[in-house]
């Protein structure tokens, strides 16, 4: 790519989305060290969770399993400093997760969704309290071979209370002054944040019946007081960009560490994974056709995703609050984020 950062292709793809697919969004490009943004749509057409207002470049977002990227940070963190290494055992951070099979886990398998652990499970439906969560998370059985991969919640759930351990401080505190202060994502933080510069996500019918706009959309880390390792930050799209210097860059790991998060150590049916992030799929990847191999990334389930190619000098992050009309347009969102990340992308 020889042309100036620019997301005015994305425009027009963004621009049909708004009020079909979500009702805002912002795409960030970086490109030879200059970048650009756009935003389109409102925050919250819904009277019952305003007040409404335009999208900007500054608005913040339920940035969902994005905060993996920080939690996946956090831990590296601790392994730069020789705090933890990769292949420490989780039953060393959390005491109720041992026995059988689960003592091979190593922090290397969590960060890979390598341990064998659940994908998900409803936690909130017994939890009141991080310790209940990650009791919970800890005792269920594992769901198929340490080594296949498999994306898991649980593992991140459990590293909320782990790396907590580790550094002697709450969570939150630690992702705040170890990654987001270092990296400088300005408005990076977990919930709850200002409803008037937040955009809504969904109207949760079953539990908090309301449309929720400034607290977390993941019913488990909600469970939890809104701090998870695996979902839980909201961010403007400039603080995703800050957060992408930690693999990107070596910022907070360290550049060793960092191009060993993006390394192949895990593949599975259509995925292949470093550290802590997605590697460009074989086929029908999310980031496009124009994004070589050597792409990484992550994406979160409220409309969220960052994407990195380092032979294109490129990074796109896209927000939306593709959940804000249900959750039923996966297929929808996947056919934007292509459409996106190909007009960024392509000649």
């Amino acid at each position: 790519m020889s042309e100036p950062a620019s997301a005015a292709r994305a425009k027009p793809i963004v621009d049909a989305a708004i009020g079909n697919l979500c009702t805002c969004c912002v795409v960030r490009v970086e490109h030879g060290g200059a970048s650009d943004t756009y935003a389109a749509g409102t925050l919250c057409p819904d009277p019952s969770a305003g007040p409404d207002a335009p999208c900007t470049t500054d608005s913040l977002f339920d940035l969902a399993s994005l905060t993996k990227l920080a939690t996946t940070a956090l831990l590296l963190s601790f392994v730069r400093e020789r705090q933890l290494t990769l292949d420490t055992p989780l039953r060393e951070l959390i005491a109720d997760f041992r026995g059988g099979e689960k003592d091979r886990v190593t922090l290397r398998h969590v960060l890979l969704h390598t341990g064998g652990l659940t994908w998900w499970k409803p936690l909130w439906k017994e939890a009141t309290s991080l310790e209940d969560a990650v009791w919970l998370a800890a005792k269920e059985p594992l769901s198929q071979e340490i080594g296949e991969f498999k994306y898991s919640d649980l593992g991140y759930i459990m590293l909320t209370a782990g790396l907590a351990k580790v550094g002697g401080a709450p969570f939150a505190d630690l992702v705040r002054e170890r990654v987001l202060t270092v990296v400088e994502a300005e408005h990076a933080d977990f919930g709850p944040r200002p409803r008037e510069l937040t955009a809504a996500t969904e109207e949760d019918r079953e539990w908090r019946h309301k449309r929720l706009r400034g607290e977390v959309h993941d019913e488990n880390s909600f469970a939890v007081g809104g701090v998870a390792g695996h979902a839980g930050l909201f961010g403007t799209a400039a603080d995703v960009a800050a957060l992408a210097r930690t693999f990107r860059d070596g910022a907070v790991i360290g550049n060793d560490l960092a191009r060993l998060a993006r390394t192949e150590q895990a593949v599975g049916e259509n995925a292949r994974r470093g550290l802590g992030l997605a590697l460009r799929a074989p086929n029908g990847p999310m980031c496009g056709r124009y994004f070589s191999e050597d792409a990484y990334g992550h994406t979160g389930f409220t409309g969220t995703s960052l994407w990195i190619d380092p032979a294109l000098d490129l990074t796109v992050i896209v927000l939306t609050n593709r959940v804000y009309f249900g959750r039923s347009n996966d297929d929808a969102t996947y056919r934007f984020r292509i459409a996106v990340h190909e007009a960024l992308s392509g000649p």
